[in-house]
């Protein structure tokens, strides 16, 4: 039997979409959502990102669990603060495209470009207004 070459975050770029299902399948042990290519490789990439340097801080998962066990009527009208820091990457699938978006010191970077806020880079995905922390699902809408 032939051995499969080791996957490493390089060898994501040149994969094709049927063959990045199968990885997710391998990684995941789940079929692959239905999702674009990018937020595919972006998932796998988590997965071995994740063997090699290690998942979520102890602190972080503490306080997955916490929002976990706080009831969803709490939720709704208690939003969680949200800070963004530098570095941080945005991640939303628009129409079956990925849409990555950087957080810099001042403003943000997507497609190359550096953009004031988060409504205007919604605006170039889109092609119509949208508040940005909620395109980016940063805030909750209104009810």
């Amino acid at each position: 039997m032939a051995r499969r070459p080791h996957m490493t975050l390089e060898r994501l770029a040149e994969l094709p979409f049927e063959v990045l299902k199968v990885e997710w399948a391998r990684c995941y042990g789940a079929p692959a959502p239905n999702m674009s290519v990018d937020l595919l490789r972006m998932g796998i990439g988590y997965k071995l990102q994740a063997q090699r340097l290690g998942t979520v801080k102890r602190s972080t998962r503490s306080l997955l669990r916490q929002i976990a066990a706080t009831p969803n009527e709490d939720r709704a009208t208690k939003p969680m603060p949200r800070k963004l820091t530098v570095g941080t990457r945005l991640v939303r699938d628009w129409h079956g495209v990925g849409h990555t978006v950087i957080v810099l010191d001042e403003g943000f970077e997507y497609n190359g470009q550096r953009w004031r806020s988060l409504t205007a880079v919604a605006k170039a995905i889109t092609g119509s207004h949208w508040n940005g922390n909620r395109f980016f699902g940063l805030t909750e809408p209104r009810k």
